[in-house]
């Protein structure tokens, strides 16, 4: 799956620290939701709980020594403070009462900070509004705007190190739509590196990585934080944890990519509605017996039924292969159909979102004018194979003459297919509304960092022409 793009990565800055508790990261509606009045209203609540208990567990010492008149002025006060803590988590618990505290809502799609009826939009928005307030064992990070104070997160002392991240890259999407540290500002690149760059900068741009260089950013700070971000999304969709998954994850997607499943749904798509609406309930079937692990024998049946109904007229040869596959008997996946049905059975049962997808790709493609252009999704693919390459050489693992060479001829492929950088964006903006199954409410940033990269100047898109010749001019 892909990563979740630069609000991805300001979740993953927080992970682990005293700020994650507070913080609701919602990448479907690009929103980020800040809890911090109920949170800190909770830890005093919880601290007079606290002294209450202190007070009790001290009243009944005195009560057993005695004093039972000194006993009363610590009994009734903490018995007092511990009824009054009961009845606000009953009220948390059972009533509206946090609609009282409503949260401080980042929308980056519609690039303004609402906090009640309060909006401040990202362009009133300075650096200086961003202000650390450090204690003795905590520093928390303000927003103090003439319109607005707030407090956005908190962190111990100790997790310097994540809060300036968190800083940073929280800076980077508020500062958008311009995208400052992500679009180019001058560099070393020549014109053909810069428009191998540009192929790829959707997949880099959405992540957080600047587009006017191969590797990381300037700054030993900055610098750090890309190695590990790259790192982290290396090992997490992509499953690469060395060089040699890497460039297998870079093969497969050259080789084969998602550009297969959406040639596959749209045949099935396009078949009359009797079979397509077959396969649809097999479909949903089968993920249903998956989710309630129920596996019996008529489990084997439903699978081996739509397999056959999914492969059509090779569906016999297909189905054949099922049990076989099941039980791992060795050389079952050796031939090139054992090997795709292999793939199709490994994400039905270890994906969960698999089928929901797929029925949803299965809807998309009844869209003949979809259906039509299904075959030049390459740039999907493509896009997040240069982007790989990138990685690889941020975390250590690839040459920049490395890089280079094997992404040369990945965008001399994506200049022939295409006539336009904006016919290549339209293609990969539909490449990631089918696999993601319908889009989703995240789009919405797809399409518009699309926008900012065709109309901000200093796009590699407006920096170099379409159809400039690729050919090696770098020493």
């Amino acid at each position: 799956m892909e990563p979740d793009g630069q609000l991805g990565a300001l979740e993953r800055a927080v992970e682990g620290t005293l700020a994650e508790g507070a913080l609701e990261f919602d990448d479907d509606e690009a929103v980020l939701r800040i809890e911090g009045s109920l949170v800190l209203t909770t830890g005093w609540f919880l601290s007079c709980a606290a002294a209450g208990v202190v007070l009790l567990l001290f009243g009944a010492l005195l009560s057993l020594t005695g004093l039972r008149d000194a006993a009363t002025w610590a009994l009734a006060p903490g018995a007092v403070m511990v009824a009054l803590v009961l009845v606000f988590l009953l009220a948390l618990r059972f009533t509206p009462l946090p609609a009282l505290w409503p949260e401080l809502e980042l929308r980056f799609t519609e690039q303004a900070m609402v906090h009640r009826r309060t909006r401040v939009p990202f362009d009133d928005l300075r650096p200086e509004h961003l202000v650390w307030k450090n204690g003795r064992f905590f520093r928390r990070l303000y927003v103090r705007h003439p319109s607005l104070r707030k407090q956005l997160a908190g962190f111990f002392d100790s997790e310097e190190r994540q809060a300036e991240e968190f800083q940073r890259r929280l800076w980077e999407l508020i500062s958008a739509p311009d995208l400052p540290g992500v679009l180019t500002h001058g560099s070393d690149l020549t014109p053909v590196q810069r428009w191998i760059i540009g192929a790829g900068a959707p997949y880099g741009a959405i992540n957080g990585f600047r587009l006017d260089r191969l590797g990381t950013a300037p700054g030993e700070s900055a610098a750090a934080a890309d190695r590990r971000t790259a790192q982290e999304l290396l090992r997490e969709p992509w499953g690469a944890y060395d060089l040699e998954q890497l460039l297998a994850a870079v093969n497969w997607l050259v080789q084969e990519g998602h550009r297969a499943d959406f040639t596959m749904d749209a045949e099935l798509a396009a078949r009359p509605p009797e079979p397509r609406d077959r396969y649809a309930a097999l479909l949903r079937e089968v993920d249903g017996l998956i989710a309630a692990d129920r596996l019996e024998p008529p489990f084997v049946e439903r699978l081996i039924e739509l397999v056959r109904v999914r492969y059509g007229d090779e569906g016999a040869a297909y189905a054949k292969l099922v049990p076989p596959l099941l039980r791992d008997e060795p050389g079952a996946d050796a031939s090139e159909e054992g090997a795709e049905l292999a793939q199709f059975l490994h994400r039905l049962f270890n994906d969960r979102g698999h089928a929901a997808e797929e029925l949803h790709r299965l809807e998309a493609l009844a869209d003949p004018d979809l259906r039509a252009n299904v075959g030049r999704f390459l740039i999907w693919d493509y896009a997040r194979a240069l982007m790989l390459y990138r990685w690889g050489h941020m975390v250590g693992w690839l040459t920049e003459e490395y890089c280079w060479e094997r992404m040369l001829p990945l965008a001399l492929d994506i200049q022939r297919r295409y006539t336009s950088w904006h016919d290549m964006a339209t293609c990969y903006l539909q490449g990631r509304l089918l696999w993601s199954g319908g889009g989703g409410r995240a789009q919405a940033e797809y399409d518009r960092l699309v926008e900012h990269l065709a109309a901000e100047r200093r796009s590699p898109w407006n920096l170099v022409p379409w159809d400039l010749d690729l050919t090696r001019d770098w020493s």
